[in-house]
């Protein structure tokens, strides 16, 4: 019987080749040293190299770590130019299973382009972060030298699926908003764990570059910057613009003209936009339209550009009775990396780059084919990055006590814990004490968590007082 072809033929063949050229790493022996620039070396010492590990406190784990190698291996060591040329390097017999040869010689993989699968909450932004410090840094060298390197660049598009990683990736880039509305680089990641990130000769450079050149998508094309960019957005800035496109087609279509034909095909290519009714003629709406066009054409100039996108899963092609459509936001990239070649490469994060195919019990994924590290669920749990959710069922209680376990209200709709939520929240409060001792003989620093689910916001300061008053008396009401 015919052995199954791997799912992540990519991930595998290149973290075997990876893991092989790093014997001795940590001893700065490791055949990788030999196949990278002066600038990686240095960095792969600082980063991994048991001196330079033992001497701190906090290092990359060891998903962190593949996910960095495979990278540099992927992109600096073998100069891959698009990804069917990863795969002809890496893993050619896997080009023969399936349609995969005809998958990666499809136009949007014709630039270099890499997914690190990685499981949510193992710190996919310190990997993003040490990446770019590889390529500022390479770039850098190569310019002070006079070369032109074109696997190296100091352009960088970070583009986050919504508001709230978006304001992370700030945060983690500039430091946390003070009041005055300043951020505070002092909290960055790249100053708070200079220890880690960078070697001490180049930390004064980085840094400089950082504070400089990060813009906010309110800022992208407009903030003067220096020779580099770091430009954060969230993805509707790329996807709305195609969409907003649409929208004001369909929205002329239906427009009685009030000029003549010819004259206004002529304002049309003259006007970046042009009002209409379902918008009121609203001046706001139109600025963000010509703006969102402005970013694009300035991002599309630009020489070269690395992109790294952030829960990738969100953008990329919607197969439906299967055939594949590519979203709104993966037009965008591609218009983003038209005439740059390998000069344009894409890097994206996903803990389940997949799309789902078919329905009910004939469901099945399809992997993205550009994933080249695979750090999944069970191995993050199994080194304790992750929260572990145990849902506690007390059976025996509720069959020996016909209890209830909603909250009661009396006759003016005031509400108050019932008996049932009382014990199960002792319940509860036992269990988490002794998961706090068996905690403590593996490692102090990490606490278990209990979440309590209620059945609306009006039980949640019921329970947030029966807590406090527990915690002051020591014993349950």
């Amino acid at each position: 019987m015919a052995e199954a072809a791997h799912p992540l033929p990519l991930a595998k063949a290149l973290t075997a080749r990876t893991q092989q050229l790093c014997v001795g790493l940590e001893q700065g022996i490791a055949d990788l040293y030999d196949l990278v620039t002066p600038v990686t070396a240095e960095l792969l010492r600082w980063w991994f190299g048991d001196e330079a590990c033992q001497a701190r406190g906090v290092n990359f784990h060891t998903g962190q770590r593949q996910a960095i190698l495979n990278a540099i291996v992927a992109h600096e060591v073998l100069g891959c130019t698009d990804l069917a040329h990863l795969y002809r390097e890496v893993c050619p017999g896997a080009l023969l299973e399936d349609d995969r040869l005809i998958e990666v010689s499809r136009p949007h993989h014709a630039h270099p382009k890499y997914c690190l699968k990685m499981a949510t909450g193992t710190g996919k932004t310190w990997v993003l972060q040490a990446l770019i410090v590889w390529q500022l840094l390479n770039r850098s060298a190569a310019q002070d030298e006079g070369r032109d390197d074109p696997r190296f660049t100091r352009r960088f598009l970070l583009v986050a699926p919504g508001l709230i990683v978006y304001e992370r990736l700030l945060d983690a880039f500039l430091g946390k908003q003070r009041e005055d509305g300043q951020r505070d680089f002092a909290c960055a990641d790249l100053a708070v764990h200079a220890d880690l990130f960078l070697p001490p000769a180049c930390r004064e450079q980085v840094h400089q570059f950082v504070r400089g050149n990060t813009c906010s998508k309110a800022e992208i094309g407009l903030k003067a910057t220096g020779n580099g960019l770091i430009a954060i957005t969230n993805w509707h800035l790329l996807s709305d613009a195609g969409e907003e496109e649409e929208e004001l087609e369909s929205e002329e279509a239906v427009l009685t003209p009030v000029v003549a034909p010819a004259a206004d095909i002529v304002a049309r290519r003259v006007l970046p936009v042009a009002p209409g009714r379902a918008t009121g003629n609203a001046l706001d709406m139109l600025d963000r339209r010509w703006a969102r066009g402005n970013v694009l054409a300035y991002l599309a100039g630009l020489p070269d550009l690395m992109v790294f996108n952030d829960e990738a899963h969100h953008i990329h092609e919607i197969r439906k009775a299967g055939e594949a459509s590519e979203v709104e936001w993966q037009k965008s990239l591609l218009r983003l990396a038209e005439g740059k070649g390998r000069r344009f490469v894409q890097v994206d994060f996903s803990a389940t780059p997949y799309n789902d195919l078919g329905t009910a019990k004939r469901k099945s994924k399809a992997w993205f084919p550009h994933i080249i590290v695979d750090f999944d669920l069970k191995a993050a749990m199994r080194l304790g990055l992750v929260k572990s959710l145990v849902l506690d069922k007390r059976k025996a209680i509720t069959d020996a006590l016909p209890l209830e376990f909603k909250a009661e209200r009396d006759a003016d709709g005031n509400v108050a814990l019932s008996d049932g939520q009382k014990i199960m929240l002792r319940a509860g409060l036992q269990k988490l004490r002794r998961l706090e001792a068996d905690f403590a003989k593996v490692d102090p620093e990490r606490k278990p968590k209990m979440m309590v689910v209620c059945e609306d916001t009006t039980i949640t300061p019921l329970v947030a007082d029966l807590w406090k008053r527990k915690a002051c008396s020591r014993t349950m009401c």
